[in-house]
């Protein structure tokens, strides 16, 4: 019998995958002998019937487990809760992973996710906790295909609220140097070289990238967080950012509004600097670690 309360890792993930292996499988007839209904009340399938949902399924999984390790303490099945779905859901929303329709379907797979788990009796995560957490994140993030900006008006105000604690470090990489929270949360991450500069590495898809020069107090600040091994939890950071941006009056935007702030100062500094539009678009979007230069154009 599968034993949840010692389980690995990899067994969890394993176990999800091998009990929503729908390959082969009708899903119009999952969907008939099923007894878990959707939101739209409709019956649904707890299968992953093609090739390109099992992939999906257990990339999510795996996120989702490696984001347990990394962010809570404990047993791992018991950390299987709505908390730690809540906080795995919006770091992909704030760094930008998932977006729009993306998302929702992301977050349907959570569902099934779910589903796969409670066969084997592993955690504590309901269908009815995804629907919350979907519920209350529609307040602040965008589900729909329409783009929209971000940016903080005054993210600096932001950061001088944060200046008394280490995690202001992050903030200010965010908003200086356009790095991803979890880039910028941990200091592993870091080459700080000689130019001013720093080069991320193990960066979303495991890109590396470098960023624009930076000033002198801000490096000093980032040599120093390096020397401590720093390494901030993601929520902890997350709700201080969020703390300092109340108290500032702004509305809420995430963690990547700093980045969105980052793109459209970046891009207007390398303009005045005679770099012609594209080409300030194209030398911002590699100093924010892209694998296509296009994508800066979302944060316009």
């Amino acid at each position: 019998m599968f034993n949840a309360m010692r389980a690995s890792g990899n067994s969890i993930i394993n176990r999800v995958m091998s009990n929503a292996n729908g390959i082969g499988e009708s899903k119009r007839e999952a969907r008939v002998n099923s007894k878990i209904k959707g939101e739209n009340g409709h019956k649904v399938s707890d299968k992953a019937h093609s090739i390109k949902e099992v992939q999906n399924m257990r990339s999510t999984t795996t996120q989702y487990i490696n984001y347990i390790k990394e962010n809570c303490s404990g047993k791992l099945s018991q950390n299987i809760n709505a908390q730690s779905a809540k906080g795995f859901i919006i770091s992909k929303l704030e760094n930008g992973n998932w977006k729009g329709s993306t998302a929702n379907t992301n977050i349907s797979t959570m569902n099934k996710i779910v589903d796969n788990l409670q066969k084997d009796n592993i955690g504590l995560l309901t269908r009815n906790d995804i629907k919350k957490i979907k519920t209350e994140i529609k307040q602040d993030y965008n589900l729909s295909k329409i783009h929209v900006n971000r940016a903080y008006l005054d993210p600096k105000s932001i950061i001088e609220i944060m200046k008394n604690t280490i995690m202001s470090i992050s903030a200010t990489l965010q908003h200086e140097a356009g790095l991803r929270s979890d880039d910028a949360i941990n200091s592993n991450k870091w080459t700080i070289n000689k130019d001013n500069t720093i080069t991320v590495s193990g960066s979303k898809g495991g890109i590396q990238y470098t960023t624009k020069p930076l000033n002198t107090k801000t490096i000093q600040r980032a040599t120093e967080a390096k020397k401590m091994s720093y390494k901030a939890n993601y929520g902890e950071y997350r709700e201080a950012l969020k703390e300092a941006v109340e108290q500032t009056n702004q509305r809420w935007n995430g963690t990547h509004g700093l980045r969105y702030n980052f793109a459209q100062e970046r891009i207007e500094e390398l303009k005045n600097n005679e770099y012609a539009d594209d080409e300030a678009k194209g030398q911002t979007s590699l100093e924010m670690g892209h694998s296509r230069l296009d994508i800066v154009y979302n944060y316009l």
